[in-house]
Protein backbone atom coordinates (compact mmCIF):
# COMPACT_ATOMS: atom_id res chain seq x y z
CA UNK A 1 0.00 0.00 0.00
CA UNK A 2 2.33 2.85 -1.31
CA UNK A 3 2.00 6.40 0.39
CA UNK A 4 2.48 5.45 3.84
CA UNK A 5 3.86 2.37 6.11
CA UNK A 6 1.21 1.02 7.55
CA UNK A 7 2.33 -2.05 9.41
CA UNK A 8 -0.48 -3.48 10.86
CA UNK A 9 -3.85 -2.39 9.85
CA UNK A 10 -6.92 -3.17 12.12
CA UNK A 11 -10.39 -2.25 10.54
CA UNK A 12 -14.28 -1.88 11.26
CA UNK A 13 -16.65 -2.49 8.68
CA UNK A 14 -20.50 -2.34 9.52
CA UNK A 15 -23.52 -2.33 7.48
CA UNK A 16 -27.32 -1.39 6.97
CA UNK A 17 -29.87 -3.63 5.99
CA UNK A 18 -33.42 -1.41 5.22
CA UNK A 19 -36.67 -3.13 4.75
CA UNK A 20 -40.37 -2.41 3.69
CA UNK A 21 -41.58 -4.32 7.24
CA UNK A 22 -43.89 -2.06 8.72
CA UNK A 23 -44.27 -0.78 12.18
CA UNK A 24 -45.21 1.78 14.71
CA UNK A 25 -43.81 4.90 14.54
CA UNK A 26 -45.38 8.13 16.45
CA UNK A 27 -43.03 10.54 14.66
CA UNK A 28 -44.97 9.65 11.42
CA UNK A 29 -48.49 10.80 12.35
CA UNK A 30 -49.50 14.56 13.28
CA UNK A 31 -52.42 13.29 14.61
CA UNK A 32 -52.57 10.00 17.34
CA UNK A 33 -55.51 8.07 15.77
CA UNK A 34 -55.47 6.62 19.48
CA UNK A 35 -57.98 9.69 19.97
CA UNK A 36 -60.26 8.35 17.76
CA UNK A 37 -61.75 6.20 19.91
CA UNK A 38 -60.14 7.30 23.40
CA UNK A 39 -59.51 4.09 25.66
CA UNK A 40 -60.27 6.51 28.58
CA UNK A 41 -64.08 6.63 27.48
CA UNK A 42 -64.42 3.47 26.18
CA UNK A 43 -63.57 1.79 29.40
CA UNK A 44 -65.53 4.62 31.43
CA UNK A 45 -68.52 3.48 29.52
CA UNK A 46 -68.14 0.19 28.97
CA UNK A 47 -67.92 -0.25 32.61
CA UNK A 48 -70.19 2.62 33.74
CA UNK A 49 -67.69 4.43 35.35
CA UNK A 50 -69.14 8.07 34.98
CA UNK A 51 -71.93 6.47 37.30
CA UNK A 52 -69.34 7.43 40.39
CA UNK A 53 -70.01 10.86 39.35
CA UNK A 54 -73.30 10.84 39.94
CA UNK A 55 -75.13 12.87 42.18
CA UNK A 56 -78.62 14.47 42.96
CA UNK A 57 -77.66 17.80 41.47
CA UNK A 58 -77.07 15.64 38.27
CA UNK A 59 -79.76 13.38 38.99
CA UNK A 60 -82.36 16.16 38.49
CA UNK A 61 -80.39 17.62 35.28
CA UNK A 62 -80.70 14.26 33.71
CA UNK A 63 -84.49 14.62 34.20
CA UNK A 64 -84.58 18.01 32.78
CA UNK A 65 -82.81 17.06 29.67
CA UNK A 66 -85.35 13.96 29.16
CA UNK A 67 -88.22 16.37 29.39
CA UNK A 68 -86.57 19.11 27.46
CA UNK A 69 -86.25 15.93 24.64
CA UNK A 70 -89.91 14.45 25.46
CA UNK A 71 -88.42 11.13 26.04
CA UNK A 72 -90.60 11.30 29.46
CA UNK A 73 -93.44 13.90 30.54
CA UNK A 74 -93.59 15.92 33.56
CA UNK A 75 -95.92 13.86 35.09
CA UNK A 76 -93.73 10.68 34.77
CA UNK A 77 -90.80 12.95 35.77
CA UNK A 78 -92.52 12.64 39.03
CA UNK A 79 -92.96 9.02 39.63
CA UNK A 80 -89.07 8.83 38.99
CA UNK A 81 -86.93 6.71 41.37
CA UNK A 82 -83.32 6.29 41.23
CA UNK A 83 -83.11 3.01 39.02
CA UNK A 84 -85.23 4.47 36.53
CA UNK A 85 -83.37 7.78 35.90
CA UNK A 86 -80.24 5.67 35.73
CA UNK A 87 -82.66 3.56 32.94
CA UNK A 88 -83.36 6.79 31.33
CA UNK A 89 -79.53 7.98 31.42
CA UNK A 90 -78.19 4.84 29.83
CA UNK A 91 -80.95 4.04 27.06
CA UNK A 92 -80.21 7.70 25.95
CA UNK A 93 -76.99 8.66 26.60
CA UNK A 94 -77.32 11.57 29.13
CA UNK A 95 -74.48 11.20 30.67
CA UNK A 96 -72.65 12.12 27.82
CA UNK A 97 -74.23 15.89 28.45
CA UNK A 98 -74.45 15.51 32.48
CA UNK A 99 -70.87 13.85 32.93
CA UNK A 100 -68.71 13.32 30.01
CA UNK A 101 -68.79 17.39 28.92
CA UNK A 102 -67.26 18.33 32.28
CA UNK A 103 -64.25 15.81 31.96
CA UNK A 104 -60.98 16.00 31.09
CA UNK A 105 -59.71 12.20 29.86
CA UNK A 106 -56.96 13.40 28.49
CA UNK A 107 -55.02 14.46 31.37
CA UNK A 108 -51.92 12.49 32.13
CA UNK A 109 -53.40 10.07 29.54
CA UNK A 110 -51.29 7.14 29.39
CA UNK A 111 -52.49 6.02 25.76
CA UNK A 112 -51.70 8.72 23.26
CA UNK A 113 -48.94 7.85 21.23
CA UNK A 114 -48.62 4.74 22.65
CA UNK A 115 -47.66 2.15 19.95
CA UNK A 116 -49.82 -0.96 21.76
CA UNK A 117 -52.88 0.71 21.89
CA UNK A 118 -52.32 2.14 17.85
CA UNK A 119 -55.08 1.14 15.91
CA UNK A 120 -52.95 -0.32 12.87
CA UNK A 121 -52.10 -3.25 13.88
CA UNK A 122 -52.95 -4.77 10.91
CA UNK A 123 -49.40 -3.99 9.57
CA UNK A 124 -46.70 -6.34 9.76
CA UNK A 125 -44.98 -5.82 13.70
CA UNK A 126 -41.36 -6.09 14.70
CA UNK A 127 -42.80 -8.10 17.08
CA UNK A 128 -42.97 -10.59 14.61
CA UNK A 129 -39.68 -10.76 14.14
CA UNK A 130 -37.09 -13.03 16.24
CA UNK A 131 -35.03 -9.63 17.23
CA UNK A 132 -33.22 -12.00 19.77
CA UNK A 133 -31.84 -14.68 17.42
CA UNK A 134 -30.04 -11.37 15.56
CA UNK A 135 -29.79 -9.17 18.79
CA UNK A 136 -26.00 -9.77 18.98
CA UNK A 137 -25.25 -8.52 15.17
CA UNK A 138 -27.01 -5.53 15.51
CA UNK A 139 -26.22 -2.03 16.37
CA UNK A 140 -30.05 -0.46 16.37
CA UNK A 141 -33.38 -1.16 14.66
CA UNK A 142 -35.68 1.62 13.85
CA UNK A 143 -38.76 2.46 11.84
CA UNK A 144 -38.08 5.27 8.99
CA UNK A 145 -41.29 5.73 6.75
CA UNK A 146 -39.24 6.27 3.80
CA UNK A 147 -39.09 2.67 3.97
CA UNK A 148 -39.72 0.38 6.61
CA UNK A 149 -37.90 -1.12 9.60
CA UNK A 150 -34.07 -0.95 9.43
CA UNK A 151 -31.37 -3.01 10.68
CA UNK A 152 -27.83 -1.48 11.32
CA UNK A 153 -25.17 -3.90 12.09
CA UNK A 154 -22.45 -3.48 14.74
CA UNK A 155 -19.33 -2.69 13.59
CA UNK A 156 -17.32 -5.78 12.80
CA UNK A 157 -13.34 -6.50 12.65
CA UNK A 158 -13.87 -10.03 11.10
CA UNK A 159 -15.18 -10.00 7.52
CA UNK A 160 -15.85 -13.77 8.42
CA UNK A 161 -18.00 -12.21 11.27
CA UNK A 162 -19.79 -9.75 9.44
CA UNK A 163 -20.84 -12.23 6.40
CA UNK A 164 -22.13 -14.29 9.18
CA UNK A 165 -23.89 -11.34 10.18
CA UNK A 166 -25.74 -10.13 7.22
CA UNK A 167 -26.60 -13.66 6.44
CA UNK A 168 -28.41 -14.04 9.60
CA UNK A 169 -30.43 -10.94 9.78
CA UNK A 170 -31.73 -11.36 6.00
CA UNK A 171 -33.20 -14.95 6.85
CA UNK A 172 -34.79 -13.83 9.96
CA UNK A 173 -36.44 -10.61 8.52
CA UNK A 174 -37.37 -12.35 5.26
CA UNK A 175 -35.95 -11.79 1.74
CA UNK A 176 -39.68 -10.66 0.82
CA UNK A 177 -39.54 -7.67 3.42
CA UNK A 178 -36.45 -6.65 1.29
CA UNK A 179 -37.79 -4.88 -1.79
CA UNK A 180 -35.14 -2.61 -3.76
CA UNK A 181 -38.22 -0.74 -5.61
CA UNK A 182 -39.26 0.37 -2.43
CA UNK A 183 -36.00 2.09 -2.17
CA UNK A 184 -34.60 -0.68 0.72
CA UNK A 185 -30.60 0.78 0.90
CA UNK A 186 -27.62 -1.27 2.47
CA UNK A 187 -24.97 1.38 3.05
CA UNK A 188 -21.64 0.58 3.98
CA UNK A 189 -19.68 1.86 6.91
CA UNK A 190 -15.84 1.59 6.96
CA UNK A 191 -12.91 2.62 8.96
CA UNK A 192 -9.61 1.44 9.84
CA UNK A 193 -6.55 2.31 12.30
CA UNK A 194 -2.57 1.24 11.77
CA UNK A 195 0.06 1.52 14.45
CA UNK A 196 0.50 5.54 13.61
CA UNK A 197 -2.43 6.53 10.62
CA UNK A 198 -6.18 6.29 10.15
CA UNK A 199 -8.61 6.70 7.46
CA UNK A 200 -9.46 10.10 8.72
CA UNK A 201 -5.96 10.62 7.49
CA UNK A 202 -6.98 9.92 3.74
CA UNK A 203 -10.33 10.19 3.96
CA UNK A 204 -10.35 12.64 0.92
CA UNK A 205 -8.20 10.17 -1.20
CA UNK A 206 -10.67 7.01 -0.27
CA UNK A 207 -13.75 9.07 -0.95
CA UNK A 208 -12.34 9.90 -4.44
CA UNK A 209 -11.18 6.72 -5.31
CA UNK A 210 -14.29 5.02 -4.05
CA UNK A 211 -15.94 7.80 -6.28
CA UNK A 212 -13.72 6.55 -9.62
CA UNK A 213 -15.50 3.29 -9.38
CA UNK A 214 -18.97 4.18 -8.67
CA UNK A 215 -19.58 3.64 -12.19
CA UNK A 216 -17.94 0.14 -12.25
CA UNK A 217 -19.33 -0.78 -8.87
CA UNK A 218 -22.82 -0.42 -9.63
CA UNK A 219 -23.23 -2.00 -12.47
CA UNK A 220 -21.17 -4.96 -11.16
CA UNK A 221 -23.20 -5.27 -7.43
CA UNK A 222 -26.22 -3.20 -8.02
CA UNK A 223 -29.62 -5.15 -9.21
CA UNK A 224 -31.74 -3.12 -12.27
CA UNK A 225 -34.27 -2.01 -10.01
CA UNK A 226 -31.32 0.13 -8.25
CA UNK A 227 -32.61 3.58 -9.62
CA UNK A 228 -35.77 3.70 -7.30
CA UNK A 229 -33.35 4.79 -4.77
CA UNK A 230 -31.53 7.59 -6.77
CA UNK A 231 -32.24 10.08 -4.35
CA UNK A 232 -30.73 8.16 -1.57
CA UNK A 233 -26.87 8.04 -3.20
CA UNK A 234 -26.38 10.96 -5.77
CA UNK A 235 -23.67 11.56 -7.42
CA UNK A 236 -21.37 14.60 -6.86
CA UNK A 237 -22.91 17.40 -9.25
CA UNK A 238 -19.64 19.33 -10.58
CA UNK A 239 -15.80 17.95 -10.28
CA UNK A 240 -14.88 21.48 -8.59
CA UNK A 241 -17.36 20.63 -5.32
CA UNK A 242 -16.28 17.06 -4.50
CA UNK A 243 -15.13 17.27 -1.68
CA UNK A 244 -18.34 19.53 -0.28
CA UNK A 245 -20.46 16.86 -2.04
CA UNK A 246 -19.01 14.29 0.43
CA UNK A 247 -20.26 15.93 3.26
CA UNK A 248 -23.45 15.75 2.04
CA UNK A 249 -25.02 13.03 3.32
CA UNK A 250 -27.14 11.92 0.49
CA UNK A 251 -24.36 11.70 -1.84
CA UNK A 252 -23.26 8.25 -2.95
CA UNK A 253 -19.64 8.25 -1.23
CA UNK A 254 -20.57 10.53 2.16
CA UNK A 255 -17.33 10.80 4.85
CA UNK A 256 -18.64 10.77 8.10
CA UNK A 257 -16.65 11.93 11.30
CA UNK A 258 -15.80 8.20 12.51
CA UNK A 259 -16.24 6.39 8.79
CA UNK A 260 -16.67 6.49 5.13
CA UNK A 261 -20.19 5.95 4.28
CA UNK A 262 -21.10 4.14 0.69
CA UNK A 263 -24.68 4.48 -0.01
CA UNK A 264 -24.40 3.27 -3.24
CA UNK A 265 -25.40 -0.79 -2.09
CA UNK A 266 -28.98 -2.04 -2.13
CA UNK A 267 -30.09 -3.39 0.68
CA UNK A 268 -28.72 -7.03 0.99
CA UNK A 269 -31.24 -9.71 -0.01
CA UNK A 270 -27.76 -11.29 -2.09
CA UNK A 271 -25.91 -11.62 1.13
CA UNK A 272 -22.70 -12.85 -0.41
CA UNK A 273 -23.20 -10.00 -3.22
CA UNK A 274 -23.08 -7.47 -0.31
CA UNK A 275 -20.16 -9.22 1.09
CA UNK A 276 -17.96 -8.79 -1.73
CA UNK A 277 -19.62 -5.44 -2.53
CA UNK A 278 -18.31 -4.71 1.13
CA UNK A 279 -14.88 -6.54 0.89
CA UNK A 280 -14.09 -4.46 -2.31
CA UNK A 281 -14.70 -1.14 -0.78
CA UNK A 282 -12.92 -1.84 2.07
CA UNK A 283 -9.88 -2.89 0.04
CA UNK A 284 -10.17 0.24 -1.65
CA UNK A 285 -10.12 2.19 1.40
CA UNK A 286 -6.79 0.57 2.19
CA UNK A 287 -5.59 2.29 -0.45
CA UNK A 288 -4.22 5.60 0.25
CA UNK A 289 -3.23 6.13 -3.52
CA UNK A 290 -4.53 8.98 -5.29
CA UNK A 291 -5.78 7.32 -8.67
CA UNK A 292 -5.80 9.77 -11.65
CA UNK A 293 -9.51 11.47 -11.87
CA UNK A 294 -9.81 13.83 -14.51
CA UNK A 295 -12.61 16.25 -15.34
CA UNK A 296 -13.90 14.02 -18.19
CA UNK A 297 -12.92 10.75 -16.01
CA UNK A 298 -15.51 12.59 -13.49
CA UNK A 299 -18.09 13.56 -16.23
CA UNK A 300 -17.77 9.86 -17.82
CA UNK A 301 -18.47 7.78 -14.66
CA UNK A 302 -20.98 10.27 -13.60
CA UNK A 303 -22.66 9.67 -17.27
CA UNK A 304 -22.46 6.00 -16.60
CA UNK A 305 -23.43 6.17 -12.65
CA UNK A 306 -26.65 8.31 -13.72
CA UNK A 307 -27.86 5.59 -16.51
CA UNK A 308 -27.52 2.75 -13.94
CA UNK A 309 -28.83 4.46 -10.39
CA UNK A 310 -31.58 7.22 -11.63
CA UNK A 311 -32.71 5.67 -15.12
CA UNK A 312 -32.14 2.23 -14.80
CA UNK A 313 -31.01 1.68 -18.64
CA UNK A 314 -28.97 -0.55 -20.63
CA UNK A 315 -25.32 0.30 -21.21
CA UNK A 316 -24.37 1.13 -24.45
CA UNK A 317 -21.36 -1.34 -25.93
CA UNK A 318 -18.82 1.65 -25.55
CA UNK A 319 -19.54 2.06 -21.93
CA UNK A 320 -19.22 -1.55 -20.95
CA UNK A 321 -16.06 -1.32 -22.62
CA UNK A 322 -15.12 2.01 -20.32
CA UNK A 323 -16.02 0.03 -17.39
CA UNK A 324 -13.60 -3.33 -18.83
CA UNK A 325 -11.03 -1.29 -18.86
CA UNK A 326 -11.99 0.30 -15.53
CA UNK A 327 -12.04 -3.02 -13.77
CA UNK A 328 -8.39 -3.67 -15.08
CA UNK A 329 -7.75 -0.66 -13.34
CA UNK A 330 -9.26 -2.12 -9.93
CA UNK A 331 -8.02 -5.05 -10.15
CA UNK A 332 -4.68 -3.68 -10.28
CA UNK A 333 -5.42 -1.52 -7.46
CA UNK A 334 -6.57 -3.51 -5.06
CA UNK A 335 -4.77 -6.71 -5.26
CA UNK A 336 -2.54 -6.84 -2.45
CA UNK A 337 -5.24 -6.05 -0.21
CA UNK A 338 -7.63 -7.90 -1.61
CA UNK A 339 -5.55 -11.06 -1.09
CA UNK A 340 -5.09 -10.41 2.26
CA UNK A 341 -8.62 -10.17 2.88
CA UNK A 342 -8.69 -13.20 1.15
CA UNK A 343 -6.91 -15.05 3.97
CA UNK A 344 -9.43 -13.31 6.66
CA UNK A 345 -12.57 -14.25 4.58
CA UNK A 346 -11.23 -17.48 3.40
CA UNK A 347 -12.78 -16.70 -0.24
CA UNK A 348 -10.47 -16.36 -2.92
CA UNK A 349 -12.09 -13.07 -3.15
CA UNK A 350 -9.78 -12.07 -6.87
CA UNK A 351 -11.72 -14.99 -8.18
CA UNK A 352 -15.07 -13.80 -6.81
CA UNK A 353 -14.57 -10.42 -8.11
CA UNK A 354 -13.85 -11.41 -11.50
CA UNK A 355 -16.65 -13.45 -11.93
CA UNK A 356 -18.93 -10.98 -10.59
CA UNK A 357 -17.79 -8.47 -13.43
CA UNK A 358 -18.41 -11.32 -16.20
CA UNK A 359 -21.83 -11.66 -14.58
CA UNK A 360 -22.89 -8.33 -13.14
CA UNK A 361 -26.09 -8.06 -10.79
CA UNK A 362 -27.04 -5.14 -12.58
CA UNK A 363 -27.98 -7.46 -15.98
CA UNK A 364 -29.54 -10.46 -14.40
CA UNK A 365 -32.43 -11.00 -15.81
CA UNK A 366 -33.91 -12.81 -12.95
CA UNK A 367 -33.27 -12.76 -9.41
CA UNK A 368 -30.15 -14.32 -8.31
CA UNK A 369 -27.96 -15.59 -5.13
CA UNK A 370 -24.61 -14.97 -5.61
CA UNK A 371 -22.82 -17.56 -4.09
CA UNK A 372 -19.04 -16.82 -2.43
CA UNK A 373 -18.28 -20.55 -1.39
CA UNK A 374 -17.53 -21.84 -4.82
CA UNK A 375 -14.34 -19.78 -4.19
CA UNK A 376 -13.61 -20.69 -0.85
CA UNK A 377 -9.24 -20.74 -0.72
CA UNK A 378 -8.80 -24.95 -0.59
CA UNK A 379 -5.93 -26.28 1.65
CA UNK A 380 -3.52 -26.62 -0.86
CA UNK A 381 -3.53 -22.94 -1.74
CA UNK A 382 -3.56 -21.26 1.70
CA UNK A 383 0.33 -21.62 1.94
CA UNK A 384 -0.20 -18.53 -0.61
CA UNK A 385 -2.59 -16.51 1.01
CA UNK A 386 -0.89 -17.19 4.57
CA UNK A 387 2.10 -15.23 3.17
CA UNK A 388 0.34 -12.36 1.66
CA UNK A 389 2.05 -9.66 4.14
CA UNK A 390 -0.50 -9.24 7.03
CA UNK A 391 -2.00 -5.91 6.62
CA UNK A 392 -5.19 -7.01 8.55
CA UNK A 393 -5.54 -7.69 12.34
CA UNK A 394 -8.78 -7.93 14.62
CA UNK A 395 -9.62 -6.77 18.10
CA UNK A 396 -9.40 -2.44 17.90
CA UNK A 397 -11.82 -0.51 20.18
CA UNK A 398 -13.42 2.39 17.47
CA UNK A 399 -16.46 4.52 17.64
CA UNK A 400 -19.18 2.10 16.29
CA UNK A 401 -20.22 2.22 12.78
CA UNK A 402 -23.92 2.62 12.13
CA UNK A 403 -25.64 3.49 8.98
CA UNK A 404 -27.05 6.64 9.67
CA UNK A 405 -26.14 9.97 11.62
Amino acid sequence: MEGVSFGRIKYLIGTEIETIIKGYSCDCCDYCLICDNCPVCRDCIDYHCFCDACDEDIRNRIIEIAIDRGYITEAEAKELNEDRICDICLNFTLYRDVICQNCDPCCDCQYVRNPEYCPLDDEYLIDDIDIGRIDRYLDTYYYDCSCGYEFTTKPFDSLKDYWQAIKAIVETVGKENIDISEKCGGHINISWQSENKSWADYKLTIARNMLYFADLLSYMFCSKETHYRDTYKLFPKRYEHIGLDFEDKYTCVHIKDYAIEVRIPDSPKDVDNHVLFSATLLAISLRTTDLPFSVYDFEKTKEIYNEINCYGDELSHDNKRYLRDKFKVLMKFIEKPLKALSHDLGIDLIKALRHRFNNPKYEEKEEKDFNLKQFAIKPKHAYVFNHIPNYITKTFLQLPLTAYS
